[in-house]
């Protein structure tokens, strides 16, 4: 697989690479990202560089996953994003994000959500995308509402943490929608 960048106006999301240890390791480390999420955060850094060796070789394979997100005018890393499944046979996908705590409420989640809706049905052919939100994570709820998708339903009990089920809403937005971003 070759070398992917994606740029929107304050982001850019490029490939990982073992360089990028010590900030994926800050953000799959950090509990309160992982708040509304079925991720468990990791204790260390090894647990880190055996994650990230997977999402790396998982990219490789075009089966996707996620990147890392920076901010254009610094180059700050602030979180992740990406096409992090893919089923060719129903030519839909799913996009997904992950933003360390001092980024949340900036739009950043908004933009880049909305990129790769358009990078995923214009440039890779989708005709489907879909997102995966917890029912009571309203802040992302909200990100995939501005970026038209529709919620198609809730799923029950979809996730366990701890011995708590929760809810989880089941985003979708097909090509026709995207006029709407």
């Amino acid at each position: 697989m070759r070398a992917m960048e994606i740029l929107t106006e304050r982001l850019c999301l490029k490939e990982y690479d073992k360089s990028c240890i010590n900030d994926y390791y800050k953000l799959k480390s950090c509990p309160s990202v992982w708040t509304y999420s079925t991720f468990v955060p990791v204790q260390s850094i090894w647990e880190a560089e055996h994650l990230l060796n997977g999402q790396i070789v998982s990219r490789e394979q075009n089966k996707g996953g996620f990147m890392p997100l920076y901010k254009r005018d610094n180059d700050q890393y602030i979180g992740e994003a990406g096409i992090i499944s893919i089923n060719r046979n129903a030519n839909r996908c799913e996009i997904g994000y992950n933003l360390l705590p001092e980024f949340w409420n900036q739009g950043f989640a908004t933009e880049i959500a909305a990129k790769l809706v358009i990078h995923a049905i214009n440039d890779l052919k989708f005709e489907r995308v879909e997102a995966l939100v917890l029912s009571d994570n309203k802040a992302s709820c909200r990100v995939m509402e501005k970026c038209g998708f529709k919620c198609e339903g809730i799923l029950r009990h979809f996730n366990r943490h701890h011995d708590n089920y929760r809810n989880v809403n089941y985003y979708g937005i097909i090509s026709s929608d995207i006029k709407s971003i």
